[in-house]
Parts: structure tokens; C-alpha cells; sequence
């Protein structure tokens, strides 16, 4: 039976961890290099003044994708009836390979690396998975 109820401290806590972990994969600590590099952006050391404009637009659409996608993982989660982390964990995988993968390839077709699409997808891969774990278990 559907349920769509949340939780929410869950909901707000892997929605903020989410974020800051999305800036920390992709900063200088991890895997900034590589993926700007693929992108053609690495070495660039002055942003226009459009991408400047840009950016609290690109942060809160990040922060609100955050959001979503824990709502959603709850949603899906509890509604299969996971009950445990390895439950919760491989339906995160399932929902990772069956949405994001898939939609990812596109990245592909766009011309871009490989790379780009390995780095994505390692982030969402951990995030699906290992949100849906602890949602399974943080009712």
C-alpha cells in the first residue's frame, strides 16, 4: 500500500546532509578535478558576472532537489514495507539503477565524458542507497 507519510526529522536531516554532501563531491576534497576537468571548467579562474547571477538560483534548486529526493526515498521506502538497512539499501540501489543510471546516460549523448557520468552516479548511488537504509530503519 502506498504511504505517504514522512518522517520529518529524517525528511529535513538527509535532505541537509544531501546538500553538503553533493558541494563536498564535488569540491577540491574529492572529485572537483576529474569532473571539471571532463566539463572543460578546470583551470577557469574567474566566473562572468551571469554565472555569479546564477549561482543562488543553482543553490537553491540543489537544496530543494535534496529535499525531493528524500521525500521521495521515504515515500518509496515505506511503502515497500523496508523495515531494515539492507533492506532500505537495496532499494535504494534498485531506485538508483532503474532512474538515475538510466537517466544519466544522456550525458552521454550530450558528448560528455565518460568520467562525468562515473562521478554523478557515484553520488547518487551512495545517496540512494544509503538514504533508503536509514529511512528504512528512522520511521
Amino acid at each position: 500500500m502506498l504511504d505517504f507519510t514522512v518522517s520529518i526529522l529524517p525528511l529535513v536531516a538527509i535532505g541537509v546532509v544531501n546538500f553538503f554532501l553533493s558541494w563536498l563531491w564535488y569540491s577540491p576534497v574529492l572529485f572537483m578535478k576529474p569532473w571539471a576537468t571532463a566539463l572543460g571548467f578546470y583551470g577557469k579562474t574567474e566566473m562572468t558576472e551571469e554565472e555569479k547571477k546564477a549561482m543562488p538560483f543553482l543553490f537553491l534548486n540543489g537544496a530543494v532537489a535534496s529535499f525531493i529526493l528524500s521525500y521521495g526515498l521515504q515515500v518509496v521506502v515505506h511503502s515497500m514495507g523496508a523495515t531494515s538497512f539492507a533492506q532500505g539499501f537495496l532499494i535504494g540501489v534498485v531506485l538508483w539503477v532503474v532512474f538515475a543510471l538510466t537517466h544519466s546516460m544522456n550525458t552521454l549523448w550530450e558528448g560528455r565524458k565518460t568520467v562525468v557520468l562515473v562521478i554523478n552516479n557515484g553520488l547518487f548511488l551512495l545517496t540512494y542507497a544509503v538514504f533508503s537504509g536509514i529511512v528504512a530503519v528512522w520511521r
